[in-house]
């Protein structure tokens, strides 16, 4: 609504200051009102743009859960260093494991965090800060002069222990790495193997003693199923014992 005041206060001011010319009275008691609500019109306009009158902070925010930045298996988020104070990033996350592509924060009045909880489950929690109109004749005064301002958005990645931190350099590098590290010891893969063999032929044992009449196609299916187990959990497990060497040389990656 300012914003039409400006204009019929403008328009009226030129009419009574140049067509009321033949009554000076009225001519100059005319041309000041206009011309003053003209200026009060302009000066409220500038204060509600430069100084955001008539609204104050609000801060909304969101919750969601996250699953791992990537699809190897692995619980990771990711986030890339951008300038060079090394204290600005853009966080790569996923909310959705049937997400194909991850989700990114932006850049413009946005802050990252990334901290790390002793709980199991990762979230996101987003705090955004805006300017909006404290009350409905303000929103009605000023709301086509100027919407609702977002000032800041902050991002709290929380996420367990258990899950890496890792840039988006050292994403790439850490399959060569785990293959490097776990390839240099060729008697634990000996013995996994082997270990392997005897968790499969005990699975099926005891699965055929409780049904003598399994079929080829059921103990295949079964010897799949336990195979798939065995390599899930050994496979963790390893991971857990290489790490320190695995953080030591992800350190060193750029």
């Amino acid at each position: 609504m300012i914003l039409f005041v400006l204009c019929i206060t403008a328009f009226l001011f030129f009419i009574c200051f140049n067509l009321l010319t033949n009554n000076k009275v009225l001519h100059a008691i005319t041309s000041i009102v206009f011309a003053v609500l003209f200026i009060l019109s302009t000066f409220f306009i500038t204060i509600n743009f430069h100084d955001h009158y008539g609204m104050h902070k609000v801060t909304h925010e969101t919750s969601t859960n996250l699953v791992s930045s990537t699809d190897k298996g692995m619980n990771m988020l990711l986030y890339q260093p951008i300038g060079t104070s090394g204290k600005d990033k853009v966080v790569i996350y996923r909310t959705d494991e049937n997400a194909t592509k991850p989700s990114h924060t932006g850049t413009d009045k946005v802050e990252n965090k990334i901290i790390t909880i002793n709980s199991d489950k990762a979230k996101l929690v987003t705090k955004t800060v805006k300017y909006e109109y404290n009350s409905s004749a303000n929103r009605l005064w000023f709301g086509l002069a100027q919407k609702p301002t977002r000032v800041k958005t902050i991002n709290y990645f929380y996420v367990p222990k258990s899950w890496m931190t890792l840039t988006v350099n050292q994403a790439k590098q850490l399959p060569t790495i785990i293959k490097e590290i776990s390839g240099s010891n060729t008697a634990a893969q000996a013995q996994m193997k082997m270990a392997a063999e005897q968790y499969v032929q005990a699975q099926v044992k005891a699965a055929m003693m409780k049904n003598p009449k399994m079929t080829g196609a059921q103990q295949k299916a079964l010897v799949k199923k336990a195979t798939a187990e065995f390599t899930k959990k050994a496979q963790a497990e390893a991971l857990q014992k290489m790490m320190p060497e695995i953080k030591q040389k992800l350190s060193q990656v750029k």
